[in-house]
């Protein structure tokens, strides 16, 4: 089957040489120089022409992709696969990603509009050429896609903006956590921020000019010129080996084929920037431009929470308001299934505060709106236009003005050797009676928002002291920061690892470091857990396997190497150890979203607990008082009985001798392609099974399902950049597993071993490099 289909797919490739007509171009032509990884450069004359290429090439190389992205914003996934989509389309519907869309669409700036509208010219362009053909997953399922909307780029937007939001779940599973234990036993499972893990802005905010003669002084700001004010990192020259500015990022997210990100250089009408986009999305969201190269990361603030709301005994749809019932917005949202004569009918309810979700997620028996930050109308397209064009410090702050949502934390270095950071997104001012922990009542004011955090006292930093910014998802300021932006950050050890390895440099880092940062599988949690077992006079267990096995974890160096097996024994011990302690008082299903598992696993496959697991069992185990230890056996039946399972599950599983438990056996990278849900298609559409090091600890962050361990099917490092500001021809990016989505391109996966390898491909920006290594030349004409 899959040579067949793979012959199929020769047939459809695109035309990416020589010169095609087409209608709706204000120039006389665009000029698409593909080089020899398919990335393409687009040079044109105007904007219009400019991002009307765009999307006739995303088209070109990623439709299905760009077609399954709109489905599952638009809610209409289950037109093509029938019921097995039909919960992520009513979370659609219910979220309403595509009626945010529509109003994003209407409330959006002229220019913003014409970019949007040149993009989806471009990709119906191609939908109606009469060279072009569909990739082959059309024919398999037997349908065309309908012509695009810039409502399309605007709820798949919609859809990022809100995945990429944090808080609300965390709230549910809280209040499960207490439900099932009470409230001094859940206490006990709170996350706590290490203590000795750092923190982004150890100073709060902090501004400091950088004069000509690369002296800091300090500064107000935000805009230096008015007022008052993921891994990414940003390195001064002061910082960096060769003396040049760096800024790089890797972005962490599922891996998936094709990748999430896209490349494109876009170069004309008044814009030169390079970077990966989304497919089904104009504009550059991560890259760099002539002047200034940005890069983001998860920041983890909590913008969103959950209201429980009492509906009215005698008319289901009114809920109430300071005593009184008022009428909610019913919406009837009709999902068409394939295969089914009728239609699922989905009754929205939509309350003062958002959506009512109770109905699509599981564990709660009250009804329960979302009031969300992400699901209010956003300039957040707006803003990324502002940062394509942006030039300087002052523009790159008014770009993140606009992007109200998501959260992010934003990294900033330009030419003139500036570096420096922002937290954009919107936080809400909350009452003193609300801390954003639980669900709340929603039928009075008490708890209602009563403002927002003003956006020049959100976290930022221009060129601080200490020559470096670092973000790694972790704590951004210390606890006197004068507003509450929530207390659900990763634990902080990446950045830990980032700045244990600054120090062992000497304080100065170079591109090869960069390079082996990105890469680096240290697992300090893993160490941490090591010297606890090492310190304890534990009585194990007279079982010599046991006893090798544990012996072998004491010797481990805390490397998650793909060959490690000392490393094994921790991931697969430690795995045991937190599903045995919780299981003492939670039900299975709460364990494993403590653990991390989300509700739907298309939309919100995992929550805000994830990676906090470790550290809470760490902090329970060094309490022997512990009810949850006591409750389990006391620390020396509990690990006697996990290392037991472990070894025994092991043995069985990869055999008897430990030298045949190399983490890389049961830790593998995997590139899903929504076709391959199916077999025998995984078989054609798939690839990956390649063991990896690493886990959600390391720099190099491999993270798994708690549901479906060990391999890497969480996230992974989905892209890789490095760029240098003072010689933008020397910037380095890698993603995986290729810029196409045709099955039988070159560049289907054809970055795979270069990004598993830890390499890159060039970041072509002079015109002459970029022809020196064309493999296609594309003219689009009149």
């Amino acid at each position: 089957m899959r040579f067949t289909l793979t012959q199929i797919s020769k047939r459809r490739l695109p035309v990416t040489d020589g010169e095609l007509e087409v209608e709706g171009l204000r120039g006389k032509s665009v000029e698409i120089i593909r080089d020899k990884w398919g990335i393409p450069h687009i040079f044109a004359d105007h904007a219009y022409d400019l991002f009307f290429a765009q999307g006739f090439v995303q088209a070109q190389d990623r439709m299905w992709q760009m077609e399954l992205n709109r489905r599952t914003a638009n809610g209409t996934l289950s037109e093509i696969f029938g019921e097995i989509a039909l919960e992520t389309d009513r979370t659609a519907r219910t979220f309403g990603f595509s009626r945010l869309g529509k109003i994003d669409w209407e409330n959006t700036s002229e220019k913003v509009k014409e970019c949007m509208q040149a993009y989806v010219d471009g990709v119906n362009a191609f939908l109606n050429h009469k060279k072009s053909k569909l990739p082959v997953e059309f024919t398999l399922l037997r349908y065309k896609p309908q012509m695009w909307t810039p409502e399309d780029c605007c709820s798949f937007t919609r859809v990022m903006l809100w995945q990429l939001s944090h808080a609300w779940y965390g709230e549910l599973i809280r209040s499960k956590i207490i439900e099932e234990v009470g409230s001094d036993h859940a206490a006990e499972l709170e996350v706590k921020y290490p203590a000795t893990h750092p923190i982004t802005l150890p100073n709060g905010i902090e501004f400091n000019v950088l004069s000509k003669d690369g002296i800091l002084t300090g500064a107000k700001g935000p805009f230096l010129t008015r007022g008052q004010g993921s891994n990414t990192w940003v390195v001064s020259q002061e910082r960096s080996a060769s003396g040049h500015t760096y800024l790089c990022n890797d972005m962490h997210l599922s891996l998936m084929l094709p990748s999430i990100w896209y490349e494109t250089h876009l170069v004309g009408g008044g814009f030169n920037v390079s970077g990966v986009s989304l497919s089904g999305v104009p504009l550059i969201l991560v890259g760099h431009n002539q002047n200034i190269a940005w890069g983001s990361t998860l920041a983890f603030t909590d913008a969103e929470d959950l209201f429980i709301e009492k509906i009215s005994e005698d008319n289901p749809n009114q809920y109430e308001v300071n005593g009184e019932f008022v009428e909610a917005e019913i919406i009837k949202e009709k999902i068409i299934i394939k295969g089914q004569a009728e239609p699922h009918i989905e009754t929205v309810m939509i309350t003062r505060h958002g959506p009512i979700i109770s109905d699509v997620i599981e564990g709660t028996n009250v009804r329960v709106a979302i009031k969300s930050m992400a699901l209010q109308p956003s300039q957040a397209l707006e803003g990324y236009m502002s940062l394509n064009k942006a030039s300087n410090w002052n523009e790159f702050v008014e770009a993140m003005k606009l992007i109200d949502a998501t959260q992010l934390n934003m990294s900033y270095a330009d030419v003139d050797n500036n570096i420096g950071y922002w937290v954009t997104g919107k936080v809400p001012v909350r009452s003193s009676n609300h801390k954003g922990d639980i669900p709340v009542p929603g039928w009075d004011n008490l708890y209602d928002w009563q403002g927002i955090v003003p956006f020049e006292s959100m976290p930022h930093a221009l060129n601080p002291k200490q020559g470096y910014i670092i973000n790694c998802n972790h704590k951004i300021v210390p606890d006197d920061f004068p507003y509450f932006l929530g207390n659900m950050w990763m634990n902080g050890a990446r950045a830990k690892r980032f700045e244990q390895y600054l120090s062992a440099k000497g304080g100065k880092l170079s591109v090869e470091d960069f390079k082996s940062l990105q890469m680096d599988f240290t697992c300090l949690p893993g160490q941490e857990f090591v010297n606890f077992l090492r310190k304890k006079d534990f009585k194990l267990s007279n079982d010599p396997k046991l006893l090798e096995a544990f012996n072998l974890l004491l010797s481990w160096n805390g490397v998650l190497s793909p060959d490690s097996i000392g490393g094994t024994i921790y991931e697969v011990l430690r795995y045991n150890l937190v599903r045995d302690i919780l299981s003492v008082g939670l039900s299975e299903g709460l364990v494993l979203e403590i653990m991390g598992k989300g509700f739907n696993p298309v939309l919100y496959h995992a929550n805000e607990f994830y990676g906090h697991d470790t550290y809470i069992i760490l902090r329970l185990l060094k309490t022997p008082t512990s009810w949850w230890i006591k409750e389990a056996g006391g620390v020396e039946n509990i690990l006697n009985r996990n290392m037991k399972k472990s070894i025994d599950w092991l043995s069985q599983t990869y055999g008897k001798k430990p030298t045949e438990w190399q983490w890389g056996k049961l830790h593998k990278i995997h590139f899903p392609h929504a076709m391959g849900l199916r077999k025998p298609l995984d078989q054609v559409f798939n690839r990956g099974n390649i063991p990896i090091g690493g886990d959600t600890d390391t720099l190099c962050q491999t993270a798994i399902h708690a549901d479906d361990p060990y391999d890497v099917n969480a996230w992974a490092p989905s892209h890789r950049q490095i760029i240098d500001l003072n010689d933008l021809s020397k910037s380095l990016m890698i993603f995986a597993p290729g810029q196409s989505g045709h099955l039988a391109s070159p560049h289907y996966a054809d970055l795979i071993p270069i990004w598993y390898k830890g390499e890159y491909h060039p970041m072509l920006w002079e015109r002459d490099d970029i022809i020196a290594s064309a493999e296609g030349r594309l003219f689009l004409k009149k």
